[in-house]
């Protein structure tokens, strides 16, 4: 009796903490059948799962079952090409779908009326922005200098950006205890003041699993803002020890005596590798006064291994495994980033993507 009444207990709580929502979907422009929803995992990297529907005359309708709101991707194919509808799937909800993929209009339950409110609220600014997009796509398309271009229409730019993320603040305050505005917490400037203002209701509903990634971004951006100041010009650079390409630890203080470069890069990053030709030739011109140590990140072991002996790249290099916090370490923001540290391990110089201005500081250090 205790068994049963346990088990009944289990699924009586199965129950409430799961609930459907449904999408109902009247597309215009379909020109095919074939309908892919891809639900997001919540710190929206890869999927958790991805479903086929089949459109009848253009309507189709979907149901999720889940405790906790997901991103979902739904995919079309219109005469134009394929379209992507973002569209959030929230327990207990319903939505419609209606109009031209992938501009539709969307209604139902209160979710995503808010969601409307917002989206009449942010639309002349988002359309000035658009338009400002289509115009500087449009004329650089037409043979127009893109920098130029970009220079003239930047200032608009920045100015209605700036604008559509006053918009955004001012839903938030006006709206903390709503679920949709949980959604908007990485389209401020500040998403942790953004935090801030959501009810608890909020933070620990539906919307609880992307609330917390989004607080973990915000901590990690805390961290590396911490670690930026630690590894400022002039600072001596952390140690660390990775395994290199023969299974074996090097550590960069083993490297002292020379001037070491910290290439930070992935066989992914298309940058890093345009840039191999120069690395190679200036490792050539100062390969007695200098080392570069390449340090792998995001990648596999065996890609980076491939990777380096695809590029035939002559220096140093260790792996630095996903679990490592090397990078947060050296408060990385992009790759490549290389750091230049002097032969007593101080940092001289670090520079952030594939910059001439990099060769030109060591040209100058090797004087």
């Amino acid at each position: 009796m205790k068994k049963l009444f346990l088990t009944t207990a289990c699924a009586m709580t199965a129950l409430i903490s799961s609930a459907q929502s449904t999408i109902t979907a009247k597309l215009t422009n379909l020109a095919s059948d074939t309908v892919v929803v891809s639900i997001l995992k919540s710190n929206m990297r890869g999927y958790e799962g991805k479903d086929t529907l089949v459109a009848k005359n253009g309507e189709f309708t979907y149901s999720f079952t889940g405790s906790k709101a997901r991103l979902a991707l739904i995919e079309v194919a219109v005469s134009g090409g394929p379209a992507r509808i973002p569209l959030y799937l929230v327990p207990s909800e319903q939505g419609v779908v209606e109009g031209a993929a992938p501009d539709v209009k969307v209604s139902g339950t209160k979710f995503y009326k808010d969601m409307a409110a917002y989206e009449a609220m942010v639309a002349p600014v988002a359309d000035e922005i658009q338009a400002l997009v289509s115009d500087f796509e449009a004329k650089v398309a037409a043979g127009g200098d893109k920098e130029a271009l970009r220079n003239s229409v930047m200032p608009k730019y920045q100015e209605l950006s700036a604008k559509r993320v006053a918009i955004i603040k001012d839903y938030i305050k006006a709206n903390p205890s709503n679920d949709f505005t949980a959604t908007l917490l990485n389209e401020t400037d500040d998403a942790e003041a953004a935090m801030l203002l959501l009810t608890d209701n909020v933070k620990n509903g539906v919307f609880s699993d992307i609330v917390a990634t989004v607080q973990k971004q915000i901590d990690a951006e805390k961290a590396r803002k911490e670690a930026a100041k630690k590894v400022a010009d002039g600072m001596m650079a952390p140690d660390f020890t990775l395994k290199d390409l023969d299974g074996k630890d090097l550590a960069l203080s083993s490297l002292r005596g020379k001037y070491v470069i910290l290439d930070f890069w992935g066989a992914w990053c298309g940058w890093c590798i345009k840039g191999f030709p120069d690395m190679k030739a200036y490792y050539a011109k100062y390969s007695d006064k200098l080392e570069i140590l390449g340090v792998d990140c995001n990648d596999t072991e065996q890609k980076w291994r491939d990777a380096v002996k695809k590029h035939e790249l002559p220096w140093k290099h260790v792996y630095n495994p996903r679990k490592s916090d090397l990078l947060t370490t050296y408060a990385i923001q992009g790759f490549p980033t290389k750091i230049i540290i002097d032969p007593q391990g101080k940092i001289v110089k670090t520079v952030v993507g594939e910059d001439p201005a990099f060769y030109t500081i060591l040209d100058e250090l090797m004087k």
